[in-house]
């Protein structure tokens, strides 16, 4: 039996009330069967005779309705709403009940009838409990198997999305082969040789054309792809013309490929003149391969 004074008991309930008349203020009460519990466990509360008499049922009352409270902050699901409620209710209601006794109690204590009345109330609240145990138990089924049906559903998903990022994929890789792009520590590189552009000219050839179209075909086909277009030159010439001459031809590149649809801002281009050779300057082969344009394709590393 609790020992707490009815004075005692109504003043420490004060603040979890105040607290709770706070929280639920500040949770739109768009649930019927919440608001009935919530209606329930405040008269439970304000009841000194519940305070008294059933602590402990009020307790777990209002840790069901704050659950209820917090489920449908979040937005759950509404029957995760209404199985927190309806818990709240009931055992608001257990705790009235106890409450009614204990009044009945003080009013015909010693009276048989009453302590028959009482027993039956006692015997009707236990089995209201186990009621309760069984209806929790239940739903504690039924969300066990939602979230197995769940976790099944997103292994799908996750299956499914894995196959398609896979075919994805493969698709890229060969669209890579047939431009004949070569892996670097940059990604992969498509190389345009001088041979696209006339000696000391900026403007592709007829020849370049295919190269361009499978390119402008891979950019259309992979839009969250851009691509850095960068020119380079010999040796043999003045540094500065060299630099102007290896921007005018990446930016032919970039024209080339604008006139085929592709956003200019996917493609950037840059001229690095007689930089960064790839073969010795003192050949004429060696020349040619340092004399071209590499198109740099984001996201191949």
């Amino acid at each position: 039996m609790n020992r707490f004074q009815p004075r005692q008991l109504r003043l420490a309930l004060i603040p979890v009330v105040a607290a709770l008349a706070v929280a639920c203020a500040s949770v739109p009460a768009s649930n019927p069967m919440l608001s009935e519990a919530r209606a329930l466990y405040q008269q439970a509360a304000n009841d000194a005779s519940v305070a008294r008499s059933a602590p402990l049922e009020l307790s777990r009352a209002q840790a069901s309705l704050q659950k209820a409270e917090s489920a449908l902050k979040a937005g759950e699901d509404v029957d995760l709403v209404e199985h927190h409620a309806y818990l709240a209710r009931q055992q608001a209601a257990v705790a009235m009940q106890a409450g009614q006794i204990a009044r009945s109690q003080a009013t015909v204590s010693g009276a048989r009838a009453q302590r028959d009345r009482i027993l039956m109330d006692s015997r009707s609240r236990e089995a209201q409990v186990q009621a309760l145990a069984a209806e929790k138990s239940r739903a504690e089924a039924e969300m066990a198997m939602k979230r197995a049906q769940d976790a099944s559903k997103l292994a799908e998903e996750r299956l499914a999305a894995a196959e398609a990022a896979k075919a994805k994929n493969s698709s890229l890789q060969a669209q890579l082969a047939e431009l004949q792009a070569k892996q670097t520590d940059r990604g992969m590189v498509l190389t345009l040789g001088d041979v696209l552009f006339d000696t000391g000219r900026a403007q592709l050839k007829p020849g370049a054309m295919r190269t361009i179209d499978r390119l402008a075909t891979f950019m259309r086909d992979n839009p969250e792809r851009t691509v850095a277009v960068e020119g380079y030159t010999d040796s043999v010439g003045g540094e500065a013309y060299n630099q102007q001459l290896s921007q005018r031809r990446a930016e032919a590149v970039q024209t080339a490929l604008t006139g085929r649809g592709i956003a200019s801002n996917r493609v950037n281009t840059t001229g690095f003149g007689e930089a960064s050779p790839v073969a010795s300057n003192n050949t004429a082969e060696g020349r040619q391969r340092n004399r071209r344009v590499e198109v740099v394709i984001s996201g191949t590393q």
